[in-house]
């Protein structure tokens, strides 16, 4: 089965993401966030691939109890390439501390290797692809006329996405507390 690590994006923060995913793509035709739901959340490791997800669970619980929640900040619209729009993530220090660590355990599960998502991290919550240049320009100055986003939130999850089939679902959220 495919799985990914992620931060669940919650309350506020999570309906004006999912307000931007459900109006911005198919404002301009581009509506493969919402063909292609999945759940709110920042990536902390890129997808992989196992057998037994109960390897995971175990050094996700254990992982959590080591920490305490630590900070997270959206303030504005970034982007890659021209192609995807995103919200800007800043994590603070002890984020970025808690993230390096937490993919230093993860690459003790046999088949969980870092790939170039994980090494050159950009934290980002995606709203939409412009899969054409003239579309993301549309999508971009759109956004660019929006208010700024600014939320502080807790880093306070690892949560595990899985994907059965087409869909990406919850699998199981591990409260760091």
């Amino acid at each position: 089965m495919k799985y990914v690590v992620v931060y669940l994006l919650r309350g506020k923060v999570q309906e004006y993401h999912e307000k931007l995913m459900k109006e911005v793509g198919p404002k301009f035709g581009e509506d493969y966030m919402i063909k292609n739901p999945i759940p709110a959340h920042i990536t902390l490791k890129s997808p992989f691939y196992l057998k037994n997800v109960n390897v995971l669970e175990r050094t996700l619980k254990s992982f959590v109890r080591k920490y305490k929640p630590s900070r997270i900040e959206i303030r504005d619209f970034g982007n890659f390439d021209r192609f995807v729009s995103f919200l800007k993530i800043k994590f603070s220090k002890e984020s970025k501390t808690m993230h390096k660590r937490l993919l230093k355990e993860l690459t003790k599960i046999s088949g969980v290797e870092l790939r170039e998502f994980d090494i050159n991290f950009k934290p980002h919550a995606t709203i939409a692809y412009g899969n054409k240049k003239q579309t993301f320009d549309k999508i971009w100055e759109y956004l660019n006329k929006l208010n700024k986003p600014h939320f502080n939130l807790k880093f306070d999850n690892l949560t595990i996405l899985k994907k059965p089939r087409k869909f990406w679902k919850i699998h199981k959220i591990f409260e760091i507390r």
